[in-house]
């Protein structure tokens, strides 16, 4: 876990989490950048991968490119003042993967993904602020840092740009981060990252934001896939006198109370949230590994044979798993689908969702049991789990 030095976990929690910015210095000490630029420059050549460059020529003149990108883009940049972005490299790279492991005082379902930016001395992306929580953690080089908690709202953009960048900034605190270093951002505090060498690599561990739209739109999808909406709106006492064509207060209010019914189930709500805090984006849906062909699977035998002589079982990196407690029942989802778990014990299926892998100790005490070896042979069908090489 991340070294929070000065301060603890709870006042963190309780005192900073999506509330104020806090430096951690030395948060992972001696860490060394698992990946070089020279290998996240690579990973920007693949067309499958979201990539950008984005280019300083002054002030407020700054130049957004999109991957993917050739040897001869590279050739072409300046020798200072830009920087590469690469998105999702925590699902590429299984060393980048196993940096979240340091989070896990958080909840995995919340982490969007690991942004890698590298910059040649004074690379930046401009004044900006999200709507997210961020970790920006130091990999390798120094980068100066400038934030502000003032003037962060939509209008607040300068005009012209591909870049949503502030046009009004005004510094409240600056920082330079060595390697190591954290810079935790809550949402809508602005930032402005500078580097300061050519060897500057920021991690970002970006975390999902959700709007009341987003949540909302959600939740009438999972009521209408599995059918558990189909209460019928009844009409309020009618008067005796009536305009023929208004909707009344009282029409609205008791459609309010049908509503109001339907979320007050904390069972749906938890199920329907599962499912949604566990769903991919288009772009990692498109990186899912394939299923094994009918050809490529053997019998279940062979598959139980196999893992006892083997390290382990790993996820694939761009899955996502959680589990739900529902009335003593423990429930596993996995990419925004409630998981048929063949009543696999519930500290299992616990373990199997709060862990990136499962070594050879982990699942010793249960791969006696059918119901485990039937789900893990399930999950390993579909790829979502493999040997631990």
């Amino acid at each position: 876990m991340i070294q929070f030095q000065e301060i603890d976990l709870k006042s963190f929690l309780n005192d900073y989490w999506q509330k104020k910015p806090l430096l951690l210095r030395n948060a992972l000490p001696e860490f060394e950048t698992p990946v070089s630029p020279e290998e996240l420059a690579g990973l920007s050549l693949e067309e499958e991968i979201e990539s950008r460059i984005v280019i300083q020529h002054g002030k407020e003149n700054y130049e957004l490119k999109r991957g993917p990108f050739s040897e001869e883009d590279y050739a072409s940049l300046p020798e200072q003042n830009w920087t590469l972005l690469v998105q999702g490299c925590d699902r590429l790279l299984p060393e980048v993967a196993d940096i979240l492991n340091d989070f896990d005082f958080l909840p995995r379902w919340r982490i969007d993904d690991i942004m890698i930016s590298y910059a040649a001395t004074g690379g930046n992306v401009g004044p900006h602020f999200d709507h997210y929580d961020v970790f920006l953690l130091q990999a390798s080089g120094q980068r100066r840092w400038y934030i502000t908690s003032q003037d962060c709202h939509e209008d607040n953009y300068i005009q012209g740009v591909d870049l949503r960048l502030m046009q009004t900034f005004k510094v409240e605190e600056e920082f330079v981060l060595n390697p190591g270093d954290i810079l935790y951002l809550p949402p809508k505090v602005g930032h402005h990252g500078v580097a300061l060498d050519d060897q500057c690599m920021t991690f970002s561990v970006g975390y999902r934001s959700y709007r009341g739209q987003e949540l909302w739109d959600s939740l009438g999808d999972h009521l209408s896939e599995m059918s558990l909406f189909k209460e019928l709106y009844y009409d309020p006492q009618m008067p005796t006198s009536l305009n023929p064509g208004e909707v009344t207060k009282e029409a609205a209010l008791q459609a309010k109370k049908l509503l109001l019914e339907k979320l007050e189930d904390e069972t749906l709500l938890q199920t329907w949230f599962a499912r949604f805090a566990t769903q991919l984006d288009q772009s990692a849906a498109q990186q899912l590994p394939e299923p094994l062909t009918e050809e490529e699977t053997p019998a279940l035998q062979e598959f139980i044979d196999a893992l006892y002589g083997e390290h382990g079982l790993i996820k694939d990196a761009v899955c996502r798993f959680a589990f739900t407690e529902i009335d003593g029942k423990t429930q596993l989802y996995i990419n925004g689908s409630i998981w048929k778990d063949f009543d696999a014990p519930g500290e299992f299926i616990q373990r199997l969702a709060n862990n990136s892998f499962l070594d050879q100790e982990a699942l010793s005490s249960y791969l006696a049991e059918q119901s485990v070896q039937e789900l893990l042979f399930d999950l390993w069908k579909a790829q979502y789990l493999i040997f631990i090489e």
